[in-house]
């Protein structure tokens, strides 16, 4: 036969299938906790083997991917966790992002379990998207991922705002975990705060931040800022973080009920991914997209001047940006209500 001689390298497109199998090995390396393991004390092969009842050949070639990543490294034949794993990859370390990491590789399995008919249009997510976030393991899951950069860079950001001492309500839309709204009450002892979040969502919001000792400080408000009002409660500051983008179609409605929610001079904070001036590859930017778009959401991106423009029009200024997460390009943009 006289087959055509290639002319592209398609190397590249063999190494991307080749290479989708080490998420999954990271994760099942979590799950089994070979991390945990080795965080005890640094062991060979065979005694992880015999420790885990494992083929040791397989065994051996998972343990390779995870040194080519750096999580694991070799020195002769004993195997120990890198700085890296045993920061986040450890489960008692108070950062560790198993949940968090766990989370994502839900909505990649959806999505690509579903393809086909989401790109159709014959099926939407985003019913099955919404609900997932009262969930205890998906609470803890996006708590976990605002550990892992962005938490105090924002929280920063938010107690140099002027007047900030002065505070004395804050509302956290889309809150969720309580994370932040916890941290920033604990900048300001004068400061109390209201989750506002989903009906199925608040009470779980409001256990989690009494078990971390804010029950006195936190309550839930139960609003769906899709449909409804927000609570005329004169905040002087209200904060989003990873939210608007569900809104991210119809975003000003949602921005003037958030004006009429805050005093005259209180603050707008919002936080979320951004495109413009993002470290982040054009690769990663695209497949977080694609797992956007497809779990039923219309971008997790909102650029800086959108956000603005639409911001001005509702009668907010004073605008402040600030990188609150500059690895994964996550900006914080502050606004003040004129």
């Amino acid at each position: 036969m006289n087959y055509p001689r290639p002319e592209q390298d398609f190397s590249p497109v063999h190494s991307l299938i080749i290479r989708s199998v080490s998420s999954q090995v990271v994760m099942e390396a979590v799950n089994f906790k070979l991390f945990d393991t080795l965080e005890l004390k640094p062991a060979s092969l065979k005694e992880l083997a015999e420790y885990f009842e494992f083929d040791e050949l397989k065994l051996g070639s998972l343990l390779d991917l995870l040194v080519s990543y750096d999580l694991v490294q070799d020195n002769n034949g004993q195997y120990s966790n890198t700085y890296l794993a045993t920061e986040y990859l450890v489960s008692t370390s108070p950062l560790y992002q198993g949940l968090a990491m766990g989370l994502t590789m839900d909505f990649c399995t959806g999505v690509i379990r579903d393809m086909g008919e989401l790109l159709k249009g014959n099926k939407s997510q985003r019913d099955d998207s919404d609900k997932k976030w009262a969930a205890t393991d998906a609470m803890e899951g996006t708590a976990q991922e605002s550990l892992s950069g962005g938490l105090h860079a924002t929280v920063d950001a938010i107690s140099l705002l002027p007047g900030f001492d002065d505070f004395r309500l804050m509302g956290d839309l889309g809150g969720n975990h309580g994370n932040y709204t916890m941290s920033v009450l604990a900048r300001n002892p004068q400061l109390n705060g209201v989750i506002l979040d989903l009906p199925h969502v608040v009470p779980l919001a409001e256990q989690r931040c009494r078990d971390n000792g804010f029950g006195a400080r936190v309550k839930g408000v139960a609003v769906d800022m899709r449909e409804e009002e927000l609570p005329a409660l004169d905040f002087d500051l209200i904060f989003a973080s990873h939210v608007l983008y569900a809104c991210r179609g119809n975003l000003k409605p949602v921005l003037e009920k958030v004006s009429k929610s805050l005093r005259s001079g209180g603050w707008f904070c919002a936080n979320h991914y951004a495109k413009t001036g993002s470290p982040m590859s054009t690769q990663t930017i695209a497949s977080l997209e694609v797992i956007t778009t497809f779990a039923g959401y219309f971008s997790h991106f909102i650029e800086p001047d959108i956000l603005e423009q639409e911001l001005k029009e509702c009668g907010f200024g004073n605008f402040r940006r600030t990188w609150s997460d500059s690895s994964k390009g996550i900006m914080l943009v502050s606004a003040q209500k004129l």
